[in-house]
């Protein structure tokens, strides 16, 4: 019986290390960054190798299918004005084309995710200037903002055969008062929160005419985005613009060029209340932001120098600000894969900087600035993320 007991344990032991070696498993070595060549001649992703110690290599350009477009006047720092102009989620990547008015959805490798692969046609956003794109994995369901003379959310379900089939009959107007393109575009970011309850987008304020900027939030029911927003503006939060979530429903970062970053709570009811006012020193217009659970912060990217604030996820408190390189001129937007974090420069490179053991006073450090300009001009890239996300 013995033998017969051991014979039968070996034989499951075998099995059980078969059966592990025939299921795949992703290989963390293989590691991307993508940022949107926003040209208007036709808009391409640019993949970009992430190797183990975090630095950046070899670039290549995948058209989208679509073209890119930029806000008035020409020439500004960040083209789109937005968060999340090209987003990752599970093996799936979606940008927008503001010149075509339309969202692409690539599928992404694990053996090969330097080469992602355009899944059926841009789909047509049913506004004009589409700015930025959000992506729920658990409804299967992507949103897109646009920032035109059409302005609004259309929604899509998201198929790994399919594409990208509309959801809706007409787009959930937003009167931005605008044109196409936008003059200084209003429409900032759009993102779920974490459970997937609920929907959010932010639009900046004016100055001529004044108008208070807004965060509109629709909830989510059976599975749909719902049609009517609840309606957000803070006084104290005059330009909303770039947002993340810091680990719960309730608990969101806001940033504000006019002073930095506010953390807000949002009710169950989608009511937004401002908990902390951050303030910024120095600050020169602070519009994207990080979440990285890793470092329990917040970083917040600044358009106006080369400087980063990282922002306590617990209390809302600036913990340190350190810099990169100030031939990098600026910052349009960030990233993070494990211990870096990823910046977009307006000199048209990708920042990679250090942050292992900053939780314990090492200060952040620049590894590398990989230029990008043999690809496109300095202000043509938009959006950035990384995979695994």
């Amino acid at each position: 019986m013995r033998y017969l007991t051991s014979l039968s344990l070996a034989a499951v032991a075998i099995a059980t290390l078969a059966t592990a070696r025939s299921i795949p498993k992703r290989d963390d070595r293989n590691r991307a960054a993508y940022t949107l060549l926003n040209d208007p001649a036709g808009a391409s992703i640019v993949s970009l190798k992430i190797a183990e110690d975090g630095t950046l290599s070899n670039p290549v350009k995948t058209p989208t299918g679509g073209k890119g477009s930029s806000q008035l006047p020409l020439g500004q720092v960040d083209q789109l004005a937005s968060q999340n102009s090209v987003i990752v989620s599970e093996s799936y990547l979606f940008n927008v084309n503001a010149g075509s008015n339309t969202v692409s959805m690539f599928f992404i490798d694990k053996e090969d995710p330097w080469h992602p692969k355009l899944v059926g046609k841009p789909a047509n956003t049913l506004g004009e200037f589409p700015v930025s794109v959000a992506y729920s994995a658990k409804l299967k369901t992507v949103c897109v903002l646009n920032g035109g003379a059409i302005s609004g959310v259309t929604c899509f379900s998201a198929d790994h055969e399919k594409g990208l089939t509309l959801l809706d009959k007409a787009i959930r107007p937003v009167d931005l008062r605008q044109t196409t393109p936008p003059t200084q575009s209003q429409a900032s970011d759009i993102f779920f929160n974490p459970s997937s309850t609920a929907l959010f987008v932010t639009f900046k304020g004016t100055l001529s005419p004044p108008r208070l900027g807004a965060t509109f939030a629709w909830a989510v029911v059976d599975g749909k985005v719902s049609e009517s927003a609840v309606v957000n503006t803070i006084n104290d939060i005059p330009v909303p613009f770039g947002a993340s979530f810091a680990g719960s429903d309730s608990k969101l970062f806001i940033t504000d060029p006019t002073f930095g970053v506010a953390l807000v709570d949002v009710s169950s009811s989608l009511n937004i209340t401002e908990k902390v006012h951050t303030s910024i020193p120095g600050q020169q217009g602070d519009c994207w932001s990080v979440y990285a659970e890793r470092f329990n912060s917040v970083y917040v990217i600044d358009a106006g120098r080369t400087t980063i604030a990282a922002i306590d996820a617990g209390t809302g408190a600036v913990k340190s600000t350190f810099n990169f390189d100030s031939a990098q001129i600026s910052a349009t937007d960030g990233a993070i894969d494990r211990t870096h974090l990823y910046v977009l420069s307006s000199a048209g490179s990708v920042v990679a900087i250090d942050l292992e053991g900053s939780n314990s006073g090492k200060v952040p450090k620049q590894v590398q600035a990989l230029n990008l300009t043999g690809l496109g001009t300095a202000l043509i890239f938009e959006g950035l993320a990384t995979y695994p996300s």
